[in-house]
């Protein structure tokens, strides 16, 4: 895992600034740094070492000097391509995965995309094409930002590195923060900053001639079908999956795994102990007290159950909120997801028996994990009978009050049905922007989750809902919200996380299944639980699923209390001219009183706050 950085500009102040941008990723990658210069191009690269810990120092330069790489991930069938590359007459230097990238640009240029799997984002300087190419992992595990601005190009694994360019322009992109408010998060290919923008996963970047281009090169297909039933999917499904752990258990340093007593990390853990044929390292947190429901307990009968060697981090709340303040920096952008502030804590612990560790992130995204699934796809039957064409009941929805005309039933009567589901969670809903928006604020956004939603939507090629819900939250809440909050938690302690459940050719098998194999009436990942009851107890495998839910509602009422209210006063929020101060004031009495639990709405507004006052950007409505 490693940091990049770079540029495409004539600017004379780049390449000065070029280290700058690349130490601002020192966290990454704390074993090297290396530094590249052909004219106007420029690449920076900080290496944490995993694989070749002695070689492999990049950039990576071809014989013939014509090629650069930088990259940022792993390439799990690097092995097989190496061995292929060798066999059309390619020689390595290096006994790293990141080499393919050299010999496999000059043997397949574009084509390498068709080849590679693994978690990458990587950059490769073609002098002979006069081309900097750019490409992204097919589901976004590894991040990638980019900006084009006034004749220069430049890139980074995160937007910090972006920020120390001399010419990056810092004004605030409105709709961005309109979506952060709605979800939490900001989507791609959207930033905080409206000249930086996130390359989408699967898609890959051209500059050359002064021109920018890109374009997809995989996105999930979940048809056709698979006409597997029975003990046969049960066992193709564990072939899969010990085929994609196997691949990610390559490493040179120590390897362990998060455990959280649920059955996705579980099942990892479970056949990464078989196929390693070794006890590994797990970790877990759990929580004192009766604020947070822990699962530590159970994570500690998996691991006697695997007989791993068993690491927990026992905290209370209170212990939880100083990693609050390193928040703005390690993430460079608004992002609410309270979840964030124990993986954190966690990554810091593991990282100092481990470099690596496996994860069960993915999961409920390929099997339909969330009971949300199933409540959508039950109201479906109600939602197109009151939708269908002719009916009245879409143009009276659209005229009841907000408040009323937003809950999740009519909602989705009053839409079409690529319009029904805009992903998870859903905090300030577009349809309450009238409310609590400023007119200002209000007229300055167009862009809404839905709109990227009924893209994805449309995207996917099953006549299956469950399938359509399932690839919305693939594109949309695992990137930007599971895997952003994976990757910045986990590197910010140079931790480097794999997530087995994210192999693309995993990814693509399992979107094949039958949907009946995933969700059937209120069962949720169906085929993983039968496979999983092969290796873990039965009652870890048939446990409600949890989480890590922080007590927001009591911090806000009591430890952050203040810090609440300054933020979101006068002389802080209110201030920006983006949330009314009258719904502001509102929110804060009816959650003091408890009228109300308003905790992830107070919750995002705090975070948004925080940003601006640590990063003062160009802002102005």
């Amino acid at each position: 895992m490693c940091g990049i950085t770079g540029y495409v500009s004539t600017d004379r102040r780049a390449w000065e600034s070029l280290p700058s941008m690349t130490q601002a990723l020192v966290h990454r990658g704390p074993d090297a740094d290396g530094y590249y210069r052909d004219g106007a191009v420029g690449l920076g690269h900080r290496r944490l070492s995993v694989i070749d810990v002695e070689g492999s120092n990049q950039p990576l330069i071809s014989p013939d000097q014509d090629i650069a790489v930088i990259f940022n991930g792993e390439i799990y069938n690097y092995r097989a391509l190496r061995r292929e590359l060798a066999d059309a007459g390619h020689i390595f230097t290096t006994n790293g995965d990141g080499e393919v990238l050299v010999h496999g640009w000059r043997q397949w240029g574009r084509q390498l995309l068709e080849k590679i799997s693994g978690m990458f984002a990587f950059a490769i300087w073609d002098r002979g094409r006069a081309e900097l190419f750019l490409a992204r992992d097919h589901l976004g595990v590894k991040p990638l930002y980019y900006a084009w601005h006034a004749g220069s190009f430049v890139f980074g694994s995160e937007i910090k590195a972006l920020l120390r360019f001399p010419t990056m322009p810092h004004d605030v992109d409105l709709d961005a923060v309109a979506l952060y408010l709605e979800c939490q998060y900001i989507p791609t290919p959207y930033s905080i900053y409206a000249a930086i923008r996130k390359l989408p996963a699967g898609h890959w970047l051209s500059v050359q001639n002064g021109a920018l281009t890109s374009g997809s090169f995989w996105h999930p297909s979940y048809a056709p079908k698979h006409a597997l039933q029975g003990t046969a999917a049960v066992d193709a499904l564990s072939a899969r999956l010990s085929s994609s752990i196997q691949s990610m258990l390559v490493a040179d340093v120590p390897l362990g795994v998060f455990v959280s007593g649920g059955i996705d990390s579980s099942l990892i853990a479970a056949l990464a102990t078989r196929i390693s044929g070794r006890a590994l390292d797990t970790f877990t947190l759990g929580f004192r007290g009766n604020d947070v429901g822990s699962e530590h307990e159970e994570a500690a009968r998996v691991a006697r159950h695997i007989g791993s060697n068993h690491h927990c981090l026992m905290l209370s709340p209170e212990e939880v909120l100083p990693a609050l303040d390193r928040w703005g920096e390690v993430f460079d952008e608004p992002f609410g997801d309270q979840a964030a502030l124990p993986t954190m804590l966690l990554a810091q612990h593991a990282r100092k028996s481990v470099t690596v560790v496996l994860t069960g992130e993915g999961a409920d995204e390929v099997f339909g994990g969330y009971s949300n699934y199933g409540k959508r796809i039950r109201e479906d039957r109600l939602t197109s009978l009151l939708g269908a064409r002719g009916s009245p009941m879409p143009f009276l929805i659209r005229r009841l009050p907000a408040r009323i005309a937003r809950d999740r039933i009519l909602k989705a009567a009053a839409e079409p049905r690529s319009r029904r589901y805009a992903t998870i969670p859903n905090i300030f809903d577009a349809l309450l922007r009238r409310e609590y928006f400023t007119e200002k604020f209000r007229h300055s956004v167009s862009a809404s989750i839905t709109d990227r939603a009924e893209l994805f939507y449309n995207e996917c090629d099953s006549p299956s809902y469950l399938d359509h819900l399932l690839n919305i939250d693939a594109r949309l809440w695992l990137p930007d919200d599971l895997l952003a909050k994976v990757d910045r938690s986990t590197m910010a302690h140079s931790l480097e996380a794999r997530v087995p459940y994210l192999d693309h050719d995993f990814f693509g098998w399992c979107a094949r299944l039958q949907p009946s194999d995933k969700v059937r009436g209120k069962g949720r990942k169906l085929l993983l639980k039968r496979l999983a009851e092969r290796h873990l107890p039965i009652d870890i495998v048939h446990r409600p699923k949890q989480g890590f839910m922080m007590p927001l509602q009591r911090w806000l009422g009591r430890e952050l209390k203040g810090d609440l209210e300054h933020a979101l006063g006068p002389a802080g929020l209110q201030r920006r001219g983006l949330i009314r101060s009258d719904a502001i004031e509102r929110l804060l009495r009816e959650h003091t009183l408890n009228i109300h639990n308003h905790a992830m709405r107070l919750w995002v507004l705090l975070i948004l706050e925080r940003w601006f006052a640590r990063y003062e950007p160009s802002f102005s409505l």
